[in-house]
């Protein structure tokens, strides 16, 4: 300290100096803690310390035991039992091997917790708490260090870090060599030096000797300096020669290094099936000379030519791989086809590997570039790799296709056997979604409610089983024609560049070589692939349809051989309305698959190119013959796909009209509703399902037409036994269906079928104007007859006395006569239920621009004038003068009151029943004395007069 303030003092530096010196070492102090406490493996984060887990070490050893332990539990106890273990082996396979690595990795942490201990009981390695994570530490523990920080760490990263790790040793050893290098002279200079200055200082008490004396001294030590130094830096210099020669030797692998590693590279290319990167490998392998000296290069072609065929026998197995996605499959066609470019040497006997043997079950390596698919033989080699991968992709497909109808009779015949329907396709699940199995698993639940339903479950289950075909079907064709159209495609393109080189070829005077075989994409699409399209649309078809022999709609595919009579009639007969609907959505999917593939088909039809300038030698007759029928048997499934399609959406449409047809005329005849929103929705509803609807405009005119004449039916039969309200309400429901729901159904038939019904308006307007007309008749003639027994006239009061001031003391007492009354207030009651009804404003179609309140007025009001007028004339003989004057004044009250809903006819009989009334005057009309009376009458009856005159 003293030294310090000593210092401090003499060089003038200050206290806050030397606190700035300290701050810095104390940082340093910290950033050294800092690159102490980090991962030298540089697996961990930077933020990561090791000194936080360094003093509980033990407490986590201990916890990772635990949790071993805890997992030893838990499999031990998921274990089943033996027999349950055969049963369910794939899903307890491994439940003994993941045991006993638990077991392995409990008794390790166990070891390093407590120490490895001898068979004497010392300890060969400490225990945990005597062990440090610091790699600084003189106890640092390399397995504990493992285990505690990078437990869970891969393989990968641990080699990366200690790749990382010889860097940086090396790095620091090639700093330190490189330093004593260049600095080399400088050493040996200080080394003399302090030599010479020591030996100077110890003799410098005495007296030293001449000049000559040291200039010897020097020589000598020079030339022992000199000798000694090659002596001792002799291997250094032999060394650095060494270095020298393997670092020129390493520039020389450098520069050669990436075409040492091709083999190594390939392979590994290989392995995780990068393809084109290992060809592209493999074409800087090929660069190298055959004729080179350097024996480590044409090793390097060798054994790029041998991963070469290696990688050719891989893609040929890929091609032949039906669970390969497509663009996988195309990706291994191209490469394929680029490693063939490069014209790959054969092998020679001892060094040819032994074929590869395939492990798929869905086809058979049988020799190399040889497959065996559903027992089609295919080699791989004698095709280009396009068409190859055509010709067994399209042997996968027929080989699914036929799997799939034998599926289906086979299901067919377990269920009849006495097996449900969800024990069967439990066992099938490629191309059955889950909700199907539910659907059937639900419908083998309901039967079993009933003894009934049980006897005849297996039925049920059988038509369940007809639309899980079809749909399967679908699926199947779904997935595969447009991966088989793409390859097809592919093989397609192969051949246009296969004749454009052969044109070159020709051009250029060069001969043109075919070594395949003389077959096209177009060809084994025809021959191969629509064979197995054709049955699997009459195999979707006849699971959909059923077969009939009077129809020939469709051919049956399966259960018409060695099956009992009562399993036929099930599979032939046709799908209830519900599975018809569901297998209409899908047979109308894979007619659209079907129709673009067969359309796409027709541009895989080589051209006159091909013909002419093809390496192939193809008569161009023959084959524009053989191209000309394979496009008919295109047509023949497209026609077939399409009345297949037009039969079911026939059916559906049929099925569903039906179900509104009942729906409409029971709540037709249940409450009296015309119900013309449920056509519409019905229209609709097909409208959006399907997808052929001008052809099957008939079946929706005629459905639609017996819903409308159901509905009537329904209506009549609701109005009958009831009265003039069922009657009024027919009339309105059949009035709202003319100005509303007859008009919408048809707008949305005609927007269905693109205006092919134009007959069916008239139709269904015929069918509700008779009923309207019939139901509105039978009302207006019960007016009539009600009205009839209102105009009834009472007792004639007659009296002797012509005394003028008693007749007119009656007349002004006498109140408003009854039969009036009751006749005026029935035709007010008669408008009320038909405003109530039918509206104040509703016009009857037929008799436009009249209302139906107006007619019904009208009737009324005519039956009341004429019933008034006969039961006058029936009185006539036996009336006196004055009772014709009264009876005058009421006909021409009720002529005024009801005017405007009289007929001509009617007002012309009221006439001549006044003349009449008026003769028996004697001729003379009422004059003064009448209007006072008529006046007196609209005073009395002003209620009626006000309701009638509104």
């Amino acid at each position: 300290a003293k030294r310090q303030i000593q210092l401090t003092v003499a060089e003038g530096v200050t206290a806050n100096d030397v606190d700035k010196e300290d701050d810095k070492w104390s940082k340093r102090i910290l950033e050294r803690q800092k690159l102490i406490g980090r991962d030298p493996l540089g697996i961990r984060p930077d933020t990561f310390d090791i000194t936080n887990i360094k003093d509980r070490a033990v407490n986590v050893l201990q916890g990772f035991i635990e949790d071993i332990e805890e997992e030893i539990q838990d499999v031990e106890a998921e274990r089943p039992m033996e027999s349950t273990r055969k049963k369910k082996k794939d899903k307890y396979a491994y439940s003994a091997e993941q045991l006993i690595s638990l077991e392995a990795q409990k008794e390790a942490l166990e070891n390093i917790l407590h120490g490895d201990m001898s068979d004497g009981g010392e300890a060969k390695r400490p225990g945990a708490e005597n062990l440090s994570l610091l790699p600084s530490d003189a106890n640092f523990d390399s397995l504990m260090f493992l285990t505690l920080l990078h437990r869970n760490a891969s393989y990968e990263e641990l080699q990366a870090s200690i790749e990382k790790l010889e860097n940086k040793t090396d790095n620091q050893t090639q700093r330190i060599q490189n330093l004593i290098r260049e600095n080399f002279e400088l050493f040996i200079r200080c080394a003399d030096g302090i030599d010479l200055f020591s030996e100077k200082a110890g003799r410098s008490k005495q007296t030293g000797p001449g000049v000559n004396d040291w200039l010897d001294r020097l020589d000598s030590l020079a030339q022992s300096t000199s000798d000694n130094a090659k002596k001792s830096f002799k291997p250094l210099l032999d060394n650095t020669n060494e270095v020298r020669k393997v670092q020129s030797a390493l520039a020389v692998l450098q520069r050669v290094g990436p075409l040492l590693q091709v083999p190594n590279l390939m392979r590994q290319h290989i392995e995780n099936g990068r393809f084109s990167a290992a060809v592209s490998e493999y074409r800087r392998a090929i660069a190298i000379d055959d004729n080179n000296k350097i024996q480590l290069l044409s090793h390097v072609k060798l054994k790029a030519a041998e991963a070469a065929r290696d990688a050719r026998i891989d893609l040929e197995t890929r091609l032949a791989n039906p669970s390969l996605p497509v663009h996988t499959v195309l990706d291994s066609i191209k490469s394929l086809s680029e490693l063939i470019e490069l014209d790959i040497p054969p092998a020679v006997d001892n060094q040819a590997s032994p074929p590869k043997t395939s492990s798929n079950e869905q086809f058979e390596l049988l020799e190399v570039g040889k497959y065996l698919v559903g027992g089609v033989t295919v080699d791989v080699r004698a095709y280009p790799p396009s068409l190859a991968c055509l010709l067994l992709q399209a042997a996968h497909f027929a080989k699914l296709v036929k799997e799939a109808v034998e599926q289906t009779e086979t299901t067919a015949n377990r269920i009849f056997g006495g097996e449900s329907l969800a024990a069967v396709t439990e066992e099938d699940d490629d191309y059955i979604f889950e909700e199907e199995r539910n659907i059937s698993s639900n419908r083998s639940t309901d039967t079993r409610s009933s003894d009934k339903r049980e006897r005849i479950r297996w039925k049920y289950d059988v038509l369940e089983s007809r639309v899980l075909a079809a749909i399967r079907v679908v699926a199947i064709a779904s997935s595969w024609l447009p991966r088989l159209w793409r390859i097809a495609e592919a093989a397609r393109q192969a051949e246009m560049r296969l004749a454009a080189r052969a044109i070159r070829r020709k051009i250029q005077g060069r001969e043109v070589q075919n070594e395949y075989n003389d077959m096209t994409a177009f060809e084994v699409f025809i021959t191969n692939i629509c064979p197995s399209i054709t049955l699997l649309v009459e195999h979707s078809a006849f699971c959909a349809l059923g077969y009939s022999e009077e129809s020939h709609e469709t051919r049956p595919t399966y259960g018409m051989k060695d099956t009992d009579e009562r399993l036929q009639k099930i599979i032939s007969s046709p799908l209830p309305a519900v599975q018809s609907s569901r297998c209409a959505t899908e047979l109308a999917r894979l007619a659209d698959v079907v129709q673009s593939v067969a359309n796409s088909a027709l541009s895989l039809r080589p051209s006159e190119n091909d013909y002419d300038f093809g390496p192939s030698k193809i008569s161009k007759t023959s084959h524009f013959q053989r191209g000309a029928a394979m496009e008919s048997t295109l047509e023949k499934i497209s026609l077939l796909m399409e009345e297949t399609v037009v039969v079911i959406e026939r059916r559906k449409c049929i099925f569903a009209c039906d179900q509104c047809m009942r729906s409409c005329s029971m709540r037709a005849s249940g409450s009296g509703v015309f119900d013309g929103n449920a056509v519409v929705s019905c229209v609709q509803k097909l409208s959006e399902e399907l997808t052929r609807p001008e052809h099957c405009a008939d079946e929706i005119e005629k459905s639609c037409e017996l819903i409308v004449r159901r509905s009537c039916e329904g209506l009549a039969s609701y109005v009958k036994d009831r009265g003039d309200t069922a009657r009024l309400r027919a009339v309105s429901e059949c009035a709202s269906a003319l100005n509303e729901s007859i008009v919408h159904v048809v707008r949305e038939v005609s927007h269905l079928t693109n205006a092919q019904c134009a007959n069916m308006e008239e139709a269904l307007v015929d069918d509700v104007m008779a009923l309207e007309n019939q139901m509105f008749d039978e009302f207006l003639e019960s007016i009539r007859q009600n009205m009839s027994t209102y105009t009834k006239f009472g007792p004639m009061m007659v009296t002797d006395d012509e005394d003028e001031f008693v007749a007119e003391k009656q007349r002004s007492e006498a109140q408003f006569p009854a039969h009036l009354s009751a006749s005026l207030l029935a035709i007010v009651r008669c408008r009320a239920q038909v405003e109530r009804t039918l509206g104040l404003n509703t016009i009857r179609k037929c008799q436009a621009p009249s209302t139906y309140q107006f007619l019904a007025l009208s009737t009324a009001s005519d039956s009341v004038v004429d019933g008034v007028c006969y039961e006058m004339s029936q009185r006539l003989p036996r009336m006196r003068g004055y009772q014709a004057d009264q009876y005058l004044t009421e006909l021409q009250f009720l002529i005024n009151t009801l005017k405007k809903f009289l007929s001509d006819d009617v007002k012309a009989a009221a006439e001549n029943c006044k003349n009449k009334l008026l003769s028996k005057l004697g001729g003379y009309g009422q004059g003064p004395d009448g209007l006072g009376a008529i006046e007196r009458l609209e005073r009395l009856g002003r209620v009626y007069v006000m309701c009638l005159c509104e």
